[in-house]
């Protein structure tokens, strides 16, 4: 059996960031990839109004950078930035080619955490064309929780496509 400790302790990195601080940075080519081990992160990227729009939040236990990026050596689509204090083990691209070459089941998990990304990715798309607003925020709090908790409004009202005047006015409706 694989144990995630002693992967992360043997391959990884620490980085701790402070809340406000990046991981990634749009246009910066994003050459590691991370494990949040504890904090809150979110990916945004600015729309063309000038608005931020944020892509997704990283909780602990899934993988955070800009994938796109670290997978494709290209500039990055998006920032990735901690909303609280984050505790993040990260891994450059050639280090986990080569763990991936190393070991099968290091190479399971890497695919099967990939997967996740592109399931999650498919149900938010989903969402923002089948849901109402109401609805889409209804499924976010029993999906997300944490980031209810942990996370600014205006960072949720834009990942669900709305302005924060729009989901204040619904979590006010919900109250009542």
């Amino acid at each position: 059996m694989i144990n995630k400790s002693e992967i992360l302790e043997k391959h990884f990195n620490l980085q701790e960031l402070r809340a406000g601080e990046y991981f990634v940075k749009e246009g910066q080519y994003s050459k590691h990839i991370g494990y949040v081990e504890a904090g809150l992160l979110h990916s945004y990227q600015i729309d063309r109004t000038g608005d931020t729009v944020t892509t997704n939040f990283f909780l602990p236990e899934a993988f955070c950078g800009s994938f796109f990026s670290f997978y494709r050596h290209a500039p990055a689509l998006d920032s990735v930035k901690a909303i609280t204090e984050a505790r993040i083990h990260t891994i450059g691209y050639d280090q986990l080619q080569a763990l991936f070459r190393e070991d099968l089941g290091i190479n399971q998990l890497g695919r099967l955490a990939i997967e996740e990304v592109c399931i999650e990715k498919d149900i938010r798309l989903t969402k923002m064309l089948k849901l109402d607003a109401k609805d889409r925020y209804l499924w976010f709090i029993k999906e997300y929780p944490a980031v209810v908790e942990k996370s600014p409004l205006k960072f949720i009202a834009s990942y669900l496509g709305m302005k924060p005047e729009s989901l204040s006015r619904i979590r006010r409706e919900l109250i009542s």
